[in-house]
């Protein structure tokens, strides 16, 4: 259909029309005549589709509303009369992306289809919810999804309990968390930003139905809306949908939504705050440094992308010149990120410089540091090959528009839109880049970035200092004052209002694990199994020999980007040597070379290349939890024009690293350490499920060596005692380096088009010319089972609690009707009552083919109460009785979360794991036929497998030190890692 500029389509007028070449899309901007919302279609060849509807939402306070509502919009609505919309689209649907996510200044929700019915249903449901939820008549959703009392009946004591409320209790236990909201307070007072919009714990309390219900009436309206379409579909049937369905029956209206602006600074002002650390901990250089500033508005494309290219060189990179003199200063152990502390797009660009590890006493030692450096970069010039290394990697990103790898480009352009249009900015802005990039990339040489930060940094008087210090007993005092403020309020209450608080929780649960009617079930959308596909993708994978290396190659179209990977066996590594593959992997392309230094030769690489990472992977094989292939991987990507440069800067690495340097050395190893910190306070299920499968699981075994706890703990004991043994930990690395890098067992991966991958084969020996050849022993690691119920302490307020087995052991094999069982296992046993009953954020299981199985609760307040719930699973699943339409449902869902669309390298990398565990298109071809035939009885089947793993106990929880103590009988290990 051809659009008319002005022409109303539908109740929406389009406002203009652009081919928008960046993102290979024609755009249309739309507005809603009647009801003021304003709508942007993106138009392309991805059948990825993408809708979501945003909110401009600012609150006034720091009790979590916006959070709390952006939870409770989802929990039924006007036509939608499921307890749970959401909950049952997520375990019943194709979605390729269903979610909703809270930022400091809006509140969004997208979800994705590559189905066309799928895609419409997704979108009534999400419109529907957001426009008119339950919450105004079903006053218990509040209580559910944000905070409620409970009375514990043992102990005759109140707490708070409630989603929202257990995960920013989890989430305020990161220091990264704290500071990045003082950040926002310091530098933005007395606007919306000086609130937590995600909720403070000791606020959220204060939330009342009153204000929850006025805050949606105020901000949730179609004037005050962003809609956005993404994809191949059909614009007009979408157009017609929203007005006839939704948008006709509002009229504009007024919203006072705006952020205000906050008037510049004569000079720097200076906030501190307190985290806490337990009283055994040392309180010596844990203090945060951060000097902030605020400039232009992120509707500006040009300063936004000048910005992202300065911050990369500036403080993501390792070559930084600002992170060189602060680490050189002896201020901080390591330089944090936006991205390391969750930070979101705000009205004025931000750029925070923040030292981790540091003494607060040589604040302003960080300063004169920090500001004579930018000086010094004004005066003489930065060096313009870290600035194009800088461009060169800000482009890559921009072009891939795909940061986790996801193949949802759909989403990621709906952020960049976001960053402009939420600001009254033309919502193309950040989409429209290469030309702002072209100009940039011409102004390199005429002083363009020292003109940027002389204005916006040097000269700017719009900036903060925040200090954040640890403080020991700081949660143990809050957590007292809390208990007392809760016992206080019980002691209030009348015998006749307690009765009344027990009725109400007691009918809540209820309503929680109530089955909903079939007619509620009724008025869900429903797609018909015949939507799912029953064949499965086959990825191209061509397998040769060249030089007696075994190359896989992929030819996928991947817009001229090659992904190269090379798999070294690990098994050449002795068992003692083995957490060196974890440090390993952390400092190469961290070092010099005998051609280069390391500042140098990070400058190289991402001035030539899209990116030369190190990992390691563990591939287990099907059904076998003992038979693994470490792997260390050398990962990288380039543009076809510099593939040759790539491979010799690969071979650089891994041919002529020099470790002499041991300053660096112990550089890295305190940057790795508080990195690792943050992935244990944030990820503590999965430190807490690699414990529980270390002890089942050969390959698991190995894999908590080189990445979990005890990689942390080896990396702590490096750190510590560095200083005298510096010597010796390089000489374990030197060995592991010179062993690991052989072309014995080397498996080489190529993703590209035709030409490309061929172009790397014929040029492979510039990647493989000087290691080793000569035949390697190899090792096995004695696995040593032993069963422990373990809890680990950290900082952390709430739990991650897990309990696994491993049915391969138990006899079981591998099937696709697994994937039916967990999916009815997490939504309709887990989800309420770990969840909604229970208050953690969320409620998983998860599985491997090798048969590890495990069941973890994130943001968790409970600790054994959880564990009774895994250990009552099989009785659930020994009753289960679903219709052959809930079945059906379960079956599209598990498809979905199954095959989900990837992105050519991840393609690639699947393959490559399927080669390596030897597992066949006829096995995945099995397994999908497996899951679209599972029906109750073998759900059912599965009851005695669940109670028999259960009933192994082997059990890891990582959380509060309090909780862990109150229930220490149940533990045979303890030990502290934070």
């Amino acid at each position: 259909m051809q659009f008319q500029i002005n022409e109303i389509y539908y109740g929406f007028k389009l406002l203009k029309e652009e081919k928008v070449e960046e993102a290979q899309s024609m755009a249309r901007i739309f507005e809603h005549v009647k009801s003021g919302a304003r709508l942007l279609h993106l138009e392309n060849e991805d059948d990825n589709k993408l809708f979501s509807i945003s909110f401009r939402t600012t609150p006034t306070d720091s009790t979590g509303v916006a959070h709390i509502l952006e939870h409770s919009v989802l929990c039924g609505s006007r036509k939608f009369k499921a307890k749970d919309p959401f909950g049952d689209m997520a375990k019943s649907s194709l979605h390729t992306f269903l979610n909703a996510m809270t930022f400091t200044d809006k509140t969004m929700y997208p979800v994705g289809s590559r189905n066309n019915k799928d895609f419409m249903n997704l979108m009534d449901v999400y419109l529907d919810a957001v426009l008119h939820p339950r919450i105004y008549e079903n006053h218990e959703i509040l209580r559910q999804e944000g905070w409620r009392y409970e009375l514990d009946e043992n102990t005759n004591k109140l707490a708070y309990k409630g989603v929202v409320y257990s995960e920013m209790q989890g989430a305020m236990s990161s220091p990264e968390e704290v500071i990045c909201s003082d950040i926002y307070r310091s530098l933005f007072p007395n606007t919306t930003y000086a609130f937590v919009s995600g909720g403070d714990p000791e606020v959220i309390p204060n939330l009342t139905q009153e204000d929850f219900e006025k805050f949606h009436s105020k901000f949730y309206h179609p004037s005050n809306s962003y809609i956005y379409l993404y994809g191949n579909q059909d614009l007009e049937a979408c157009l017609k949908f929203i007005n006839d369905e939704y948008l006709y029956e509002f009229d504009r209206i007024e919203i006072p939504s705006h952020i205000d602006d906050v008037k510049n600074f004569e000079g720097m002002i200076e906030r501190t705050a307190n985290y806490s650390i337990s009283e055994d901990e040392d309180e010596e250089n844990k203090a945060f440094l951060a000097l902030n500033f605020a400039f232009e508005e992120t509707r500006n494309g040009e300063a936004y992308l000048a910005t992202k290219i300065l911050y990369n060189m500036l403080i993501e990179s390792s070559a930084s010149p600002i992170k060189a003199a602060l680490l050189k200063a002896g201020i901080g152990e390591c330089i944090i990120t936006r991205d390391d502390m969750n930070m979101d797009p705000t009205k004025e660009i931000l750029f925070p410089i923040v030292a981790k590890n540091a003494d607060a006493t040589k604040k302003s030692e960080f300063i004169n540091v920090i500001m004579n450096t930018l000086k010094d970069l004004v005066d003489k010039g930065l060096d313009k090959d870290q600035l194009k290394a800088a461009i060169n990697t800000v482009e890559f990103d921009l072009r891939e528009a795909d940061p986790w790898r996801t193949a949802n480009k759909g989403i990621e352009y709906n952020d960049w839109v976001l960053n402009s249009w939420i600001y009254d900015g033309d919502p193309l802005v950040h989409l429209k880049y290469e030309d702002i990039l072209n100009k940039i990339k011409t102004a390199l040489d005429n002083g363009y970035f020292e003109k940027f930060i002389e204005k916006n940094m040097v000269k700017n008087s719009h900036c903060s200092l925040v200090v954040l210090t640890p403080k020991k007993g700081l949660e143990d005092a809050r957590n007292k004052a809390l208990e007392k403020k809760l016992e206080n309020y019980r002691s209030s209450l009348s015998e006749k209002e307690i009765k009344e608080l027990m009725e109400r929780n007691r009918k809540l649960k209820e309503a929680q694990v109530r089955v909903d009617t079939q007619e509620e079930k009724d008025t869900l959308p429903k797609l018909p199994i015949e939507e799912v596909d029953k064949k499965v993708e086959k990825i191209p994978q061509e397998v040769v020999k060249e030089q007696g290396i075994t190359i896989l190659k992929h030819h996928i179209p991947t817009n001229k980007i090659v992904y190269i990977n090379l798999l070294f066996d690990a098994k050449v590594i002795e068992e003692k040597y083995i957490p060196y593959l974890g440090l390993l992997k952390d400092v190469l392309g961290e070092l010099d070379t005998e051609k280069r230094g390391y500042s140098q030769l990070i400058t190289e690489i991402y001035k030539t290349t899209g990116g030369i990472t190190f990992e390691n992977q563990v591939y287990t094989e099907k059904n076998n939890s003992q038979a693994y292939h470490p792997k260390f991987i050398v990962k990288s990507k380039v543009i076809a024009e510099n593939i040759s440069s790539l491979l010799e800067l690969v071979n650089e690495i891994i041919t002529t690293t020099k470790f002499d340097d041991l300053s660096r050395l112990k550089q890295i190893i305190q940057e790795t350490k508080s990195k690792l910190q943050m992935k244990i306070i944030n990820s503590g299920h999965e430190v807490a499920m690699n414990r529980v499968f270390a002890q089942t699981s050969c390959g698991r075994g190995y894999w908590e060596k080189i990445s979990g706890a005890t990689y942390y703990e080896f990396i702590c004991n490096l750190e510590k005692s560095f200083d005298k043994s510096g010597k010796e930990v390089r000489s374990n690395l030197i060995k592991v380096y010179e062993t690991i890098f052989n072309k014995n067992n080397l498996i080489i991966s190529v993703v590209g088009e035709e030409k490309e991958v061929e172009t790397v084969v014929t040029n492979i020996n510039k990647v493989i010319c000087n290691i080793k050849t000569e035949p390697t022993k190899l090792y096995n690691l004695e696995h040593k089972s032993k069963k422990n119920i373990e809890a680990i302490i950290t900082a952390s307020n709430v739990q991650y609690v897990v309990k696994g087995f491993n049915f391969a052991d138990l006899g079981y094999e591998y099937s696709g009707k697994m994937r039916v069982l967990l999916n009815i296992l997490d939504n309709e046993y887990l989800y309420p009552r770990v969840r909604l009953q229970g208050g953690a954020y969320g409620c998983y299981s998860d599985m491997n083919k090798d048969g590890n199985l495990a069941i973890f609760s994130y943001r968790d307040p409970n600790l054994t109460r959880t564990i009774d719930v895994y250990n009552q699973a099989y009785k659930f699943l020994e009753e289960v009785d679903f219709t052959k339409e809930d079945m059906e449902k379960f079956i599209i869902g598990s498809v979905g979360q199954l095959y989900k669309p990837l992105t050519p390298d991840r393609k690639g990398e699947k393959a490559v794991a399927d080669y390596i565990c030897n597992v066949t298109q006829e096995d995945i071809q099995r397994w999908r036929d497996e899951l679209l035939s599972t029906a109750n009885e073998d759900i059912r089947s599965y009851a005695s497998m669940i109670k028999i793993g259960m009933n192994e106990n082997y059990c890891c929880i990582v959380g509060n030190e309090g909780k862990i103590k109150e229930n220490k009988t149940i533990f045979n290990k303890t030990s502290k890692l934070l």
